[in-house]
């Protein structure tokens, strides 16, 4: 055992236990680099199993939503902000890097008008993040609302249709699953919430989900690279990507996810385990028991910032009502 580095959370459980393990619990990682965000390392699958044997063997809860019951997303001690101006709220960076890192999300209340959402640009690059361009055509900021017309694709030469543009539910899945490598984060900036009750925004942490999968099925997808689709309307010159759908990370324990079902080749991979843990994964998602927890109406609302670990959590939307509804999403990688 002492051969082993595990993740700080499973060392300090294992410790409290009597079990000596080769982690230090001072080797705090440091989240904050340069007023950013610090990329990390994945765990072993070795570390990954035996972390997990533990933690099932010890009764860690499950906490998915019943299906009648719905929750509201409660957010963790300093993650809320409010920039009352625009270079205040820059000056403020560190602590929005700081609850993006720890928590995996900071909630900013703006106290000044941002039309075109240009202070989510700059607070991204402040933080000494890197902004992701959304395809050929579109650069950083992608509109998130009913847009019919779509946008021109030069994989097809013509328009393109979008998920995020249509007013149908977009169910749980994380951001840009389809890139050889998915941006760690994103933010949205609410420029026109769906007054009419719909567009409800929901989260799912990834931990809560894979507690609740067989410990094959973690097994798999922690080994599995699938080939994923790249949409038409995200097109960058490539058509598919490989990936694995589940990875953990070794600094800090927390399941990482990329995923988006209608995406996925069919079926996902040539492997039976593989394909049978996807759709226990899936089925799982369409459980009306696992409903996640929804934003409340007082923080998903206008002139409001969120930022976002797109992989710690999945999230999804309810379908739209108010056809008005205008959310601005950059999506952007840690510095390296």
């Amino acid at each position: 055992m002492n051969s082993l580095r595990f993740p700080q959370f499973v060392a300090k459980a294992l410790q409290a236990k009597g079990f000596r393990t080769a982690t230090p619990l001072s080797t705090r990682p440091r989240f904050i680099r340069s007023a950013g965000l610090q990329s990390t390392a994945t765990a072993s699958l070795a570390e990954i199993c035996l972390g997990r044997k533990f933690l099932l063997n010890n009764s860690i809860p499950l906490r998915l939503v019943g299906a009648m019951e719905e929750k509201y997303f409660q957010l963790p001690l300093g993650t809320r902000f409010t920039a009352p101006s625009r270079d205040l709220g820059l000056k403020m960076k560190e602590g929005f890097a700081l609850a993006l890192q720890e928590n995996g999300v900071a909630v900013i209340e703006l106290g000044f008008q941002d039309p075109k959402s240009d202070f989510m640009l700059e607070l991204v690059e402040a933080m000494g993040c890197v902004p992701d361009t959304h395809s050929h055509t579109q650069g950083a900021l992608w509109e998130v609302t009913y847009k019919p017309s779509g946008v021109i694709s030069t994989k097809m030469g013509t328009t393109a249709h979008s998920r995020s543009h249509d007013i149908g539910e977009f169910t749980w899945h994380t951001d840009a699953s389809f890139e050889a490598r998915p941006p760690r984060f994103f933010g949205l900036h609410i420029v026109h919430p769906d007054n009419l009750g719909g567009g409800i925004f929901c989260v799912l942490p990834a931990g809560n989900l894979v507690e609740a999968l067989s410990t094959r099925s973690v097994e798999a997808l922690l080994r599995t690279e699938f080939d994923i689709q790249v949409p038409a309307e995200f097109y960058k010159g490539r058509t598919t990507n490989k990936g694995r759908l589940l990875e953990v990370d070794a600094a800090t324990g927390h399941y990482l996810l990329r995923f988006r079902r209608d995406i996925l080749a069919s079926p996902p991979s040539s492997d039976p385990e593989a394909n049978a843990a996807v759709e226990e994964l899936t089925t799982l998602l369409d459980n009306p028991g696992t409903t996640g927890w929804r934003f409340p109406d007082d923080v998903f609302k206008e002139n409001v910032i969120l930022l976002m670990d797109n992989a710690r959590f999945l999230h999804m939307r309810t379908e739209i009502r108010d056809k008005r509804r205008l959310l601005r999403r950059v999506r952007f990688h840690g510095p390296n």
